[in-house]
This record gives C-alpha cells, structure tokens and sequence, in this order.
C-alpha cells in the first residue's frame, strides 16, 4: 500500500512549514493553555477534515480516517457547535479541495457503519447545500447584481453543484433508489432542453450543466463498483449523446480566443498544437472509459484510491459492534427542486468559472505534450486530463484567498489518486524519456507512468494565466502560486517552469499578441524572485539574428523583459545576470559575459535618445540657427560623457533638462520659472503673471520660434524636473496645481478645480481654435518624453496623472502611441501597459467611445500604411507572407530587413486590433457599428475578414 516515492504534506511543506502566516496557532503547543475543552475538540477535528488524505501511506492513512471518526460520532448529536462545525467544514473542502472528496466520502462511510445518523446529517445538509444553490437561479438580475463582493469572487452556482454532486456521488452506496444518478439525469435533461431551446445558437449555460454532469458521473465508482452503478453511469452517458454541441462553422474553430494564431497562412503548418473545446472532449472521454462491454473495467483503482481492502474490515466490525443496526444503513437523498427551463436561462451567472462557460466557449491550453514524444501529463482527450484540470482549476478559483495553500494542494494533487498513476515526484524528463523507451519495447510489463504531477500543477496555473478573453484572477495571484510551487519544491519544480518558458519562447511567433505580454510579465515576476537568473544563452542567437529588426517577436520580447526586470531592480544587477558557464582555452569552466545583451541595458524610449533630445531641442529653439545646434550637441554629449561609465544613475542625474544651461537663450526664465513653481504656494493670479512674463522673455530671447510651444514644454519640463525625485513627488505638484495645468493646457478650468487652487482669480478664456487646442495637447505629451526619454515607465505614468487630473485628453497619448514612425505600442512595453491601463481606466467613463474609437481608428491607418509601405501586388487581397528564414548574410541588408520589419509590423497591429476587440466587449458596445465602418477602412481584406469574423466569434 505504502509508496516511497510519494510525500506526505509534512515531508512537502518540510521542516519549517509550522512557522510564520497562516500557520494555526492550534498547532503550536504553547498557545493551547486556556482553550475550552469543546472548543479544542471542535478545532483539532475540523483540522483533521481540511487536512484528510494528506499522507502517502494508505494504511495510516485509513487508520486516520477511522479515527477521525470516533469523536465525530461519539459527539455530533450531543454538542451542536461542532455538528455545525463539522458540516461547515466538510463542505469548504468540498468546494475549495475537491481532490479531497474520495478521501471525505470514506470518512462519512466508515461514520455511518458506526452512527447512521452522522451520514444522515450529511447527506441532508449537502442536499441544502445544492438546493439554496439551484435557488439562486430563481433570483432576479437585479438580486444578482447585488450580490457582495466575496460571492463574485468565487467559481459560481452551477460549478459548485458539480463539486456537491461529485460528493454525494461517492456516498451512493449509502444512498437509496439511485438518487444521486437520478440527479445527474434530471440535471442532464435540463441541459438537453436548454440547448434545445436556444436552436442554433450555443447555450454556455446548457453546455456547463453537461460538462459538469458528465465530469462528476464517475465519482458513482469511487466506493462502489455493482451492477446497478455501471447500468447507471452507461444510461448517463446514452442521454448524454442526444445533447446537441453547437459549432460556429465548419472549421469548428473560435480564433478570437485562440491562444496561437497562424498569422493568416505563415505559420499555418507551426502552429504547436490545434486547441480543443472542452465541451467536445468530455463525451468521449467517458466512452473511452466504458470499454467495449460497457462495463467500465479497470477503470476503479485506476483513478480514484482503492480504499475497500482497508475500509471493509472496518465498516464490517463497526456494524457487528453496532446497537441499533448490524446492516449497512441507506438514506434517502430529498427530491431537488430543479428551476424551469425559463428561470435558468434567464439568469446571467456571476461567479468566475461559470462566467467563463457562459460568455464563450472554453478552450483547453496545453503546455507539455507537446514537446515530447511521450506523455507528461495526461492528454485533454482523457478523462483524467480533464478530470486533474477540473480541480486545479476548482483549487485555484476557490482558494485565491490562500495562494499559499492553493500552492500545496496542487503539488499534492497525487496524493489522492492511484498511486501508480503518476511517476515519482522530481522525476526529470531524461528520466521519463528511459520510462518510455523500455515501455514502447516492452520491457516495462505493465507500463510505467510517465506523468509529472509537477507538470499537472503548472500546466493548470498556465492555463489560468493564458487564459482568453481574461484571466479568472488578476495574474500576479497566479504567479505567486506559481512561486510558491517552486518555493516549497525548488528542485522538482524549477526545471518545469523551464520547459514552460522555453515552450512559450520557441512559438513567439505564433502565441497571441495580449498572451505575449502575459507571458513577459510572467517571466518578469518569475525570474525576479530567483536572483535574476536565466539561461540568457539560449538567446543570443536570436538576438544576434533579429538585430536589425525592431518589430520580430523575439527581439521584442528580450529587449522589453530586460527593460522590465531593469524597473524592478537596477542596471548593474540586471547586467550581472548576464553570464554564462563557458570552457576558456584551458579547458576549464568558467564564468562569461554575455555582453550581446548589454545593448539592451538602454531602455531609452528611442534608439538613440541622446540623437533624439539633441534634435528635439534644437527644433524647439527654431532649427535655424547652427551655433545654437553646436550649443545644445556639446552640452547633451558633455553630460554623455559624464554618465557613460555609470550603471546606477540617479533620475536627476539621468534627465536631460537644458533650458536652465547658461549657454542657452532661456537660461534666466527657466531659472525663475523653476523657482515659481517649487514654491509651496502660488495664487492663480500671480501664475497667469508668470506665465506672460515667460512668453515675452522667450519672444525677446529667441526669435522666429513658436513661443507657445516653448511655454508648454518649459513648463511641463520644469514640473517634470522638480518632481523627479519619485512618481510621487511629480504626482503631487501636478496634483496642488490642477487649475493652472488645466488653464495653460487649453482645458476648461471648473469650479471645483478653482475651490481646489484656494484663490478666487479666474483665468481668462484663451480662446483657443480646435487646432491650437490639439496642438498644445500634443506639446504636451511630447514634452514630458523628451525629459524622460531614458525611462519611458515613468514618462507614461507622468502622462496617465496628466489624463487622470483633467491636463491631458487621452486621444493625444493614444495617438503618439500609434504614431507610425515609431510605433511605440508595439516596440515598448512600457508604452503598451500605460495604453492598457488608460483604456482600462477610460471604459468607466463617458470618453470612452471616442478614446477606442481613436485606436482603432489609428491600428487601421497603421495597418493600410503597412501594406503600402510593403508594395504589395495586389493590397487588397494578398495576404502578407512573412519572410521567416534569415541568413547570416542577409542579416546585413538593410532593405530586407525593412521589408521584414514591415511584415511583422502589420501582424503585431493585427494582434493588438484582436486583443482590443476581446478585453472591451465591444461586439456588445454601443459604438458597435461606428467602429465597423472604421474596419470597413481596413484595405487587406483577408485582414478585414479576419476582423468581422472576431466579431462574429465574440457574440456567439
């Protein structure tokens, strides 16, 4: 019985796993002094319930379960706390560890030998349980909508029916008149109805009743294999073919919500694999499990634990001992109260899980099969694929308020299963890989496992951050699970996030654009929290083949994930993880720099920012004046020079603030202008004073210049320079002086803003155009990118407070963003990010249809301008082929890699165009049609099509 290989939870957590957060102090014989002697037995049995199965040992592990028993029937029916207790915590486990129920179902067994009324109990308190559950179908929206926020976060109704019904499943035996599998059908034929009732169009609450009927059928076989179990199950699965599954068309594809894209035809035949609906799998995967008799042999002990040798002897002397009865006692499961056909197709679901089956059809991310010509983790075809899949994602949903424990129990999940199911804990893939050699020759008589419980865990927590249109969760609690995993079994675990990172890099090219990021920020987190190492190595080839692309996915993703792991610590630490272990001409190993990354440790938001500040100013002062260019060149290269032997800069030391240079004309403005404004207070009057003695010190000390546009960058540049210290001091004297930014923007200062400023002086209309209005918002956003070139993250932040304070409309943001000469959307990530959130932001308010509007319009002027920047022979219906094979040769020839750059360019903004078009809704927007006839614009028709058909997607 007993495994070598498997750990229990304490031999997991380890030595030091009793310390620190979320440890009970139950636990800890110092703090049990003064508890009430109920008290006490109440907490070590609810204790002993969360932590059931946890042992590898299944001999203990029974003896475990029995003994949990005694107190449980000795007192449930006397003390009410801890029959209440105990009823709670049975079904948090339940609901929350799932995994758990096979272990549960024998505790309530073994409890009904010794005391029926304990299972009696039970089974009526889990019969409550899911009728409140189906209740709540009854409520009306409004009910819905005001739901607290702890119910919204959790997996929904229908999901958590399922994890009930899986429970009463496994107690068949000791239910009557094969109430649990008279449910299911009952459940099975409300599916049937729904989808028949919804015609050709699919039905995702139908599709999830089905799904979770069919998942939980067999749970019957978990303590009980008779007769009437398997003609039970067969007559489940024959109702079940009659479900009508609706495809969208006959490619049966949703590509809206794929998480790889052929990119038209060029990856057509690279694609890793072809993602399956979940809904299409779960059918078949039980009739696999029928075999050819339809008797379901071998299939007990296969999955689910074996515990009859052990709970037998035991439930038989329990019921010799037994007063009142010597047979085995079954109890009736209460009829259901099962919502009309009407009732539940007019309830929206709010819970996560449900949600996700509700707004589109679920597709199944893979990871490991994929690479290997031998399974480490059972396929999505299988039953126990989804059955491992379906409680990680139980897990994870429904303990997102214990990453912690979330972890652990994903690391365990072999703990409740078969025990030779899965191959040893930390087993390595060259490993594996001698498994299947001497399976597939015959020498291994019967198979040995070679799935990876590792694989398992990581796989699911991947499958929720990639998840599309949106993770369940926000993704930095997928990413602490996933730390935690590697954490709590660095050596099994890291090696597996390896091949994950290394699957995600190879297809770059083909993942999705929004995953792209995901993964970035993933990677970001992960290698951030282990010392900044990676394998950089395995990249230089890339990035020496990719130099002269901007655009190419992989280049982009090393330049942008060094730029974000320098945000999180400093360019000295990041330019230490650089190395790697080489042989030198001795023959021994050492440690080399990997200096091809060190040109990405300039994360200026151009490619040659000093080139860029030094044109940007001297078009400032006119650009006619050849002495003042000398002025402007010598002072930037200076402070070059000064700077160029320095990693750890500070932000004041990396600004390029030239107007206070007494070289140059505005030099004494500046300096009072600066002054003015790190005072603590100015009224709004003595600002407007400020303000024309500036523009007539600039028309008296540069001519033939826009003053105007002088004015705006003095001024936004100055704010910038005084709050560099931290985003927190800009934020703040943007913030005291909302009513003068908002005056010298072109902005209608309020009445609020004017209580706000604290003097009574009003600003006198400029009396703008629409033109000069446009013109000085975008002097703006242009401002405070010059001054922060060299840090982009902070540059953008600067510009959403601007957005957020009213200074700032947020077209103009999107607008630079888009601007095709430079593309920074695309090319920086911290651009994208910045875009995301003022979208994200602006979806709440009333802007919000003219800030998309704007992008799209933007992404599809981008796009015409691609294709006819790539001359292609006929733009209209030529699908652009991507140029994929580069020479060492041809690396060098800069109008190929132009032409290259061009290609990858337009797919990047058809990614982004789809990600757009799934994270807002706007298939439901009420600017729907507006923003078709912007895709009407869209000169590619293959690309145009594409789009429609998104949107089609989106709605069905």
């Amino acid at each position: 019985m007993d495994n070598p290989n498997k750990r229990t939870r304490d031999e997991f957590e380890g030595p030091d796993a009793h310390v620190g957060p979320g440890y009970d102090d139950y636990d800890d014989p110092t703090k049990r002094q003064h508890i009430d002697p109920t008290a006490e037995l109440i907490t070590n049995i609810c204790k002993d319930i969360r932590r059931i199965g946890e042992n590898s040992n299944l001999a203990n592990q029974v003896d475990d379960i029995s003994y949990i028993s005694n107190p449980i029937v000795a007192e449930f029916e006397k003390i009410d706390k801890l029959r209440d207790a105990v009823l709670s915590t049975l079904y948090a486990v339940v609901i929350e560890q799932p995994q758990k129920i096979s272990a549960l179902s024998v505790l309530i067994i073994i409890c009904n030998a010794k005391n029926f009324l304990v299972a009696k109990y039970v089974i009526e308190f889990f019969h409550a349980k899911a009728q409140a559950l189906l209740d709540k179908l009854r409520e009306s929206s409004m009910e819905v909508e005001v739901k607290s926020e702890k119910q919204a976060e959790d997996a929904g109704v229908f999901n958590d029916l399922k994890s009930v019904f899986k429970f009463l499943g496994a107690l068949s035996p000791i239910v009557t008149d094969n109430a649990v599998s008279g449910i299911l059908k009952q459940l099975l034929n409300t599916a049937i109805e729904l989808q028949n009732a919804s015609g050709d169009k699919r039905n995702g609450i139908a599709e999830e009743i089905f799904y979770n009927v069919l998942i939980a059928t067999p749970y019957l076989f978990a303590n009980s294999f008779s007769d009437a179990t398997v003609q039970e199950a067969n007559e489940i699965l024959d109702l079940a073919s009659t479900f009508k599954i609706v495809e969208q068309d006959e490619a049966k594809t949703v590509s809206v919500l794929e998480p790889f894209d052929a990119k038209h035809k060029n990856f057509a035949d690279e694609l890793p694999y072809k993602p399956r609906k979940l809904i299409t799998l779960v059918l078949p995967a039980l009739v696999a499990l029928q075999k050819p008799g339809k008797d379901w042999e071998g299939f007990r002990g296969a999955l689910f634990l074996d515990y009859s040798d052990l709970v037998d002897p035991i439930v038989k002397e329990a019921l010799e001992s037994n007063e009142i009865s010597h047979e085995l006692v079954k109890h009736a499961l209460p009829q259901f109260s099962i919502p009309s056909i009407e009732e539940i197709a007019n309830y929206k679901p709010d819970g996560l899980i449900d949600n996700l089956w509700f707004e589109h059809p679920r597709l199944l991310f893979q990871v490991y099969n994929t690479s290997t010509d031998f399974e480490t983790v059972p396929s999505i075809e299988s039953y126990y694929g989804l059955f491992f899949k379906d409680i990680a994602f139980d897990i994870l949903t429904n303990m997102s308020f214990n990453q912690k424990e979330a972890s652990i129990q994903l690391s365990i999940l072999d703990l409740f299963c078969s025990r030779d199911l899965f191959s040893p804990p930390g087993s390595s893939v060259d490993q594996l890989s001698m498994i299947a050699k001497d399976n597939e020759s015959g020498e291994n008589n019967p198979p040995l496992s070679t799935w990876k419980i590792e694989d398992v865990a990581v796989e699911s927590i991947l499958t929720m951050i990639f998840q599309l249109p949106n993770p369940l969760h926000y993704e930095i609690y997928y990413y602490t699970v996933l730390i935690s995993c590697c954490q709590e079994s660095p050596e099994s675990i890291a090696p597996v996030f390896g091949r994950a990172i290394r699957f995600f890099y190879k297809n770059l090219e083909t993942l999705d654009y929004e995953l792209k990021i995901r993964y970035m920020d993933w990677m970001t987190t992960q290698i951030s929290n282990f010392d900044f190492s990676w394998k950089w190595d395995e990249w230089v080839a890339d990035s020496q083949l990719y130099a002269n692309l901007n655009y190419h996915p992989k280049k982009n993703f090393i330049k942008n994930l060094i730029a974000k792991e320098i945000r999180l610590s400093n360019k000295a630490r990041i330019k230490d993880s650089f190395v790697t272990m080489q042989q030198d001409e001795n023959g021994e190993n050492k440690l080399m720099a990997l200096d091809e990354f060190y040109k990405y440790l300039d994360i200026s938001l151009y490619p040659n920012a000093l080139d860029f500040a030094i044109n940007y100013d001297y078009e400032l002062y006119g650009g006619n004046n050849e002495e003042l260019k000398k002025v402007i060149i010598d002072a930037i290269n200076h402070r070059k020079e000064s700077m160029a032997d320095k990693l750890l800069l500070s932000p004041q030391e990396e600004l390029i603030y030239e107007f206070s240079n007494p070289q140059l004309p505005l030099h004494e403005i500046a300096n009072k202008l600066y002054d003015f404004i790190i005072a603590n207070w100015r009224s709004n009057e003595q600002f407007y004073d400020m303000i024309k003695e500036t523009i007539e010190a600039i028309k008296s000390s540069v001519v033939h210049v826009d003053a105007d546009r002088i004015l705006i960058n003095l001024l936004f540049q100055t704010y910038a320079y005084i709050g560099s210290r931290s985003i927190y001091s800009v934020v703040s004297i943007l913030n005291r002086d909302i009513a003068k930014l908002k005056f010298i923007s072109g902005q209608t200062v309020t009445e609020e803003d004017y209580k706000a400023s604290g003097t009574d002086f009003s600003f006198p209309d400029m009396e703008l155009n629409d033109e000069q209005f446009q013109e000085r918002q975008k002097w703006i956003v242009d401002s405070i990118l010059r001054i922060w070139v060299h840090q982009p993250q902070v540059a953008f932040l600067i510009l959403e407070y601007l957005i957020e304070f009213g200074i700032l409309n947020a077209n103009f943001l999107i607008k630079k963003a888009l601007d095709f000469d430079h593309n920074l959307i695309i090319s920086n990530v911290s651009c994208m990010e910045s875009i995301n959130r003022v979208l994200s932001n602006s979806s709440q308010g009333d802007q919000f249809k003219e800030v998309i509007l704007t992008l799209f319009g933007r992404i599809v002027e981008n796009l015409n301008l691609t294709v006819m920047k790539l001359e292609v022979t006929d733009p209209a219906n030529d699908e652009i082929e991507i140029i994929k094979q580069i020479s060492e040769d041809q690396k060098s020839d800069e109008q190929l890699m132009a032409k290259i750059d061009l290609q990858w360019l337009f797919y990047e903004y058809r990614g982004l165009l789809k990600t757009y078009l799934r994270k807002f809704n706007v298939e439901h927007a009420e600017f729907l049609d507006d923003a078709k006839n912007l895709f009407s614009g869209i000169q590619n028709e293959p690309t145009k099509n594409d789009v429609f058909r998104w949107l089609e997607e989106l709605q069905y």
